[in-house]
């Protein structure tokens, strides 16, 4: 049975072109993304494996760590102006 991942923006360091604010969050509900902001494709990119194991049973504990943070990958306007951490919970 699927499980439902919280996917919150954790911190946000210098520039977001997705313009993405501490507290949003999105959910994967089955394989389904339901938000009310827009989803950055980058993000996505970053946070598609991890969302995907754990809402199919996956837990935490068995990635050998006791909260799962993922980093996007686009680092912002040329050259790196930015970093968005992403914190993934289950919650059912």
């Amino acid at each position: 049975m699927s499980k439902v991942v919280r996917i919150r923006v954790e911190s946000v360091e210098g520039f977001c072109a997705a313009k993405y604010k501490v507290g949003d969050e999105f959910y994967l509900d089955k394989f389904l993304i339901q938000s009310k902001i827009p989803i950055c494709i980058h993000a996505l990119s970053a946070l598609q494996n991890f969302i995907y194991a754990l809402s199919h049973g996956v837990k935490v504990e068995d990635l050998g760590v006791k909260e799962v943070f993922v980093s996007c990958p686009d680092p912002g306007e040329p050259r790196g102006k930015g970093r968005v951490i992403f914190k993934l919970e289950v919650i059912e």
